[in-house]
Formats: C-alpha cells, sequence, structure tokens
C-alpha cells in the first residue's frame, strides 16, 4: 500500500496505485510543473523532479498523466524512477522519473503549452471504443442511436441520417445503471458516408463544469474496461 502525503496543493497527485494496479502520479499543467520538468539525458525525452516522501525504488515505473483542464484530455507519459535524491531540513526527497524518448512528442506539446505558445488542444483526446444508447436531434432531424466512441472532446455517433457539416447537434447520452443521461450540445465535425456503419463525428460544447465531471467521470470509466 502506497501512504498519502496530504496538504500538498491540488495542482500535483502523488503516485498512487489505481484500479488497474498501474502506479500513476496526475500532476496539472501549470507552473509549478514547469518548474519539476527539466532536459533530460540521451535517449530521454525529459526528466520531472517530484518532490515526495512517497516510497519508491530506482526502475520502479510509473505513468505521469498531465492534466489541462476539465475540458482539454490529459497526456500520458512512460517514466521510470532513475534517482530519489535527499533533501536538506526535512524537504521531502525529490524523485527523478525519466520520461522515455518515444514521449518526445508529447513532451514538447507539454512545452508548449506550459510556454503558452499554444492552447491545450482537444484534438488530442483519445478515443475509447464504446456501445452506448444515444438520441440526437439537429433541426427537423431526430434519431435514437449508437454512440460507437467517445472522448471528453467529441465522439462518432452511428446514423443512417447525417446532418451536414458544421451542423448544432444536441445530444443524450445514456449512462449505465440508474445514473440518468448527460445532455450535451455539440457540432458536426466529419462524416462516414460509407461503410458498415455509417454515421458522423461530433465535437462537443461543454458549458459548465459539473457537465465536463459528469462526462470526464463516464469516459474515464470506459477506458478501464478496455
Amino acid at each position: 500500500m502506497l501512504t498519502r502525503m496530504g496538504r500538498l496543493p491540488s495542482s500535483l497527485q502523488l503516485p498512487r496505485m489505481d484500479d488497474g494496479g498501474q502506479r500513476v502520479l496526475r500532476v496539472r499543467a501549470d507552473e509549478r510543473l514547469a518548474g519539476m520538468l527539466v532536459a533530460g539525458q540521451p535517449g530521454e525525452a525529459a526528466r520531472l523532479e517530484v518532490p515526495s516522501r512517497e516510497t519508491v525504488a530506482i526502475a520502479d515505473r510509473i505513468t505521469v498523466e498531465v492534466g489541462f483542464g476539465a475540458l482539454a484530455d490529459e497526456v500520458e507519459l512512460a517514466g521510470e524512477v532513475v534517482a530519489v535524491r535527499p533533501q536538506a531540513g526535512g524537504a521531502p526527497p525529490v524523485v527523478v522519473i525519466a520520461i522515455g524518448r518515444k514521449c518526445a512528442r508529447q513532451i514538447a506539446y507539454v512545452r508548449q503549452v506550459l510556454a503558452g505558445l499554444r492552447p491545450a488542444s482537444a484534438r488530442a483526446h483519445r478515443r475509447v471504443p464504446v456501445d452506448v444508447a444515444v438520441r440526437w436531434r439537429s433541426g427537423e432531424l431526430r434519431q435514437v442511436t449508437r454512440a460507437r466512441d467517445l472522448s471528453r472532446g467529441g465522439a462518432f455517433i452511428l446514423s443512417s441520417l447525417l446532418p451536414p457539416i458544421g451542423s448544432d447537434v444536441a445530444l443524450e447520452i445514456d449512462q449505465p445503471g440508474n445514473d440518468g443521461t448527460i445532455a450535451l450540445d455539440a457540432e458536426v465535425t466529419w462524416l462516414r458516408k460509407e461503410g458498415p456503419e455509417t454515421g458522423f463525428g461530433v465535437h462537443f460544447r461543454v458549458r459548465s463544469r459539473k457537465d465536463a465531471d459528469r462526462l470526464y467521470k463516464f469516459v474515464r470509466a470506459h477506458e478501464r474496461t478496455e
């Protein structure tokens, strides 16, 4: 069991075991992360230097999940503990996590967002395969059908009816059990006119923190069942 630190700023959650047994470090893309993200050694994309009293060992593998707020997708980085440096004055040791070269593109993206050179992009969202009931309407078009994939940024809606690209769509997505539905506004961004599953892709317009949180939990629940 990993111990809890507590009393740390909400921008940093220390490594823990998630439901699948993976050790995960969740951090927010803010000035604190900018100070902890440093240049890597040859063969590394970067290093993350995290003050922590967490019990770790050299070569422990850690997934670093960088969050950009409720309306943007996380970026996941594959890391490995390469050093634990003590600090003076009773300060927590610094856990040094090396991020592998294969994550160089993700690191470049994170650095650009931290430097204010680009916004966090909803297009980075990873779509999760799903099969959930959806009711949608766009003008005079309406249908009860299924969503075939889902992310916090958008979804693919299976449909024989194809609203034009740029159309506004009102969606109601069923949640499992008795959790009701998630009602979202969206815009049609692409069409699939041929093949065994025709339909359209949408980009969500999430207008409240409550809806963003519900959508986040819904997507995460499906990610764990993949």
